[in-house]
C-alpha cells in the first residue's frame, strides 16, 4: 500500500513539472568538463571539472561562465605509495576567461600537499560583455615566488555548440 502511495505522490509531483510552463526567455546553459595538469611526469599539480556556459536569451552571446571542481597538488596525504616526494612548491589553477584575445576575467586557486574544492563565475562583473572560451592551466610555484618554477600546457575551451530551433 505504501509502495503505491509513493508511486502516485511521484507521478502528481511530476506531472505538476511538466504543466509548469517555462518562461520562453529562459537561461540556456551547457555543462562539459574540464582537466588539466602541471605537466610534470609525476603529475603533481591537476584540476578537473566542469564549466558550465550560461548563455543569454539567444545562444550567444555567453555572458558567464560557472566553474565548479577542484585542484590537487601532490603528494597528497591518501596517495598510496606515489613515487612523488614533497618538493616544496604547491600548485595554482588558473582559469581565464577570453573574448576574442582580450582576457576580460580571471581567477585562480591553489593548494598544496592536498586538495582545495571550488566554485566561482566568470564573467559575473557587469563590464564583461561576452565570453568565447576559457583557458585552463596549472602552474607550480614556489613559497617564496610569485613567477611560477613552471607550468603544465594551457588548455583552451571554447563556446560549446548549441542547437538552435
Amino acid at each position: 500500500m505504501r509502495l503505491i502511495h509513493i508511486a502516485a505522490t511521484t507521478a502528481a509531483v511530476l506531472a505538476t513539472i511538466a504543466a509548469t510552463p517555462t518562461p520562453a526567455h529562459a537561461e540556456l546553459a551547457i555543462s562539459v568538463p574540464f582537466a588539466a595538469t602541471s605537466g610534470d611526469d609525476c603529475r603533481y599539480g591537476f584540476t578537473e571539472g566542469t564549466l558550465t556556459w550560461r548563455f543569454g536569451t539567444s545562444p550567444l552571446p555567453v555572458r558567464a561562465v560557472a566553474v565548479k571542481g577542484r585542484v590537487a597538488d601532490r603528494p597528497l596525504p591518501a596517495d598510496p605509495a606515489v613515487p612523488c616526494r614533497d618538493d616544496g612548491l604547491f600548485s595554482v589553477a588558473t582559469f581565464t576567461a577570453f573574448l576574442a584575445d582580450r582576457a576580460v576575467d580571471r581567477d585562480a586557486r591553489r593548494a598544496d600537499n592536498g586538495v582545495t574544492s571550488f566554485e566561482f563565475v566568470l564573467g559575473a562583473d557587469s563590464t564583461v560583455s561576452a565570453i568565447d572560451r576559457v583557458v585552463v592551466q596549472v602552474c607550480r610555484h614556489r613559497p617564496s615566488s610569485t613567477v611560477p618554477a613552471y607550468c603544465g600546457r594551457a588548455v583552451d575551451y571554447r563556446i560549446p555548440p548549441v542547437a538552435t530551433p
